[in-house]
């Protein structure tokens, strides 16, 4: 069933246009805050910087909660992070956070960087954009449960580095409703 469900996400372009996004500059602004710079976690902070982004004095998302979502393959873990900075901004208007994050050495992701924005009913019409986002980022998607989840995955770099990527529409991370996140691990 899963496989099956996958495989739609190539015909995800159709599906997507006949629903409306609530911020319909999400991923754009996650792809240019949260994957310019490649898998270069200093490139973060200056990007944030550049967008008039603000940092906030502590950080209010809950970084373990991230990890709750539909995967089928859990193969990371985001709690206990050595860091968290969180950045506050407006996406079309909305309130919008990003966390920051790193973790210990011995985890499969490092580094986290991640969207979160609240008023969003599912991410089917953010899918396509996303998908054509995290593919000029180099990975590619995995599995999908429609209408709220998406996963990529996939190595870049020369040391074939392994990334993953999420867009979640029920997200925990911020004890809102309707609140999605999307992130990049790496």
């Amino acid at each position: 069933m899963r496989i099956a469900l996958s495989l739609l996400i190539l015909g995800l372009p159709v599906a997507a246009h006949a629903q409306v996004a609530e911020v319909p500059s999400a991923v754009p602004t996650f792809a240019k805050l949260c994957l310019t710079g490649g898998i270069d976690p200093n490139a973060r902070p200056a990007a944030l910087l550049a967008a008039n982004w603000t940092k906030d004095a502590a950080a209010t998302i809950d970084v373990a909660k991230l990890a709750i979502s539909k995967t089928i393959d859990p193969n990371y873990d985001f709690s206990k992070p050595k860091s968290a900075e969180q950045w506050s901004g407006t996406i079309d208007g909305r309130s919008a956070k990003i966390v920051l994050a790193t973790f210990p050495d011995k985890r499969r992701y490092l580094n986290l960087c991640a969207l979160t924005t609240e008023g969003i009913k599912n991410a089917l019409p953010y899918g396509s954009d996303l998908r054509e986002a995290f593919k000029t980022f180099g990975i590619k998607g995995k599995s999908v449960d429609l209408v709220h989840y998406y996963e990529f995955a996939g190595k870049v770099g020369s040391d074939k580095h392994p990334v993953r990527g999420e867009i979640f529409s029920r997200s925990l991370a911020t004890g809102g409703s309707d609140t999605m996140h999307i992130y990049v691990a790496y």
